[in-house]
């Protein structure tokens, strides 16, 4: 009698032949099935992430233009100091807005990766910001930048999903304006706009 049917014939064999074959079936499904589910969620974080970014930049895109605009009207104006980033030149109202962005990013709860100032046209000034950081912190991050004072504008975002977890690696632009000259910039003179009251 062949091995297999002795097997099948004995209810003691062919039932623990039963349950490995079942076991093996489960650990080969296991085996395929792992990689595909760890892919799947990186998948949906890289989603998420994309979502947010799409839902950030659809008011962003139609909006940068006319901001810039505003901010350069401002500039002509001479407005408020509150609304300029201090510093007497370029480079340390540049230092001063990587410096602030980093302020933010910590007190939202997120972590700082880089910030580096890039080009812009003065009296504008720029600095590109990375860090990493998780949807409720991003949400903060981005009221805190466009909602306090000096007047800032963020003119590009990008975001990625992070490895593992709910972190997103987030890079953007923001842009500020410093003060040509007049009274010590970022100062509020004083009394309502620098007068004696």
């Amino acid at each position: 009698m062949p091995p297999l049917e002795t097997i099948l014939a004995h209810p003691v064999l062919s039932r623990r032949l039963y349950w490995g074959l079942n076991a093996l079936v489960g650990l080969l499904a296991l085996v395929l099935f792992w990689p595909l589910a760890g892919l799947l969620l990186d998948q949906q974080a890289e989603i998420q992430a994309l979502e947010i970014q799409q839902a950030a930049q659809a008011p962003l895109a139609g909006r940068v233009q006319r901001l810039l605009a505003e901010q350069a009207a401002l500039a002509a104006l001479n407005g408020l100091p509150a609304d300029y980033l201090s510093g007497d030149s370029a480079d340390l109202a540049g230092a001063s807005l990587q410096s602030l962005l980093a302020q933010q990013v910590q007190a939202a709860g997120g972590q700082v990766i880089s910030t580096r100032a890039v080009p812009a046209e003065d009296p504008q000034v720029a600095v590109r910001l990375d860090a990493s950081v998780t949807h409720v912190q991003l949400r903060s991050l981005l009221h805190a930048v466009e909602g306090g004072q000096p007047r800032l504008i963020i003119t590009d975002m990008d975001l990625q999903a992070g490895q593992g977890g709910d972190n997103l690696s987030l890079s953007l632009t923001v842009t500020g304006l410093r003060r040509e000259g007049g009274p010590e910039e970022g100062q509020v003179g004083p009394g309502v706009g620098g007068e004696q009251p």
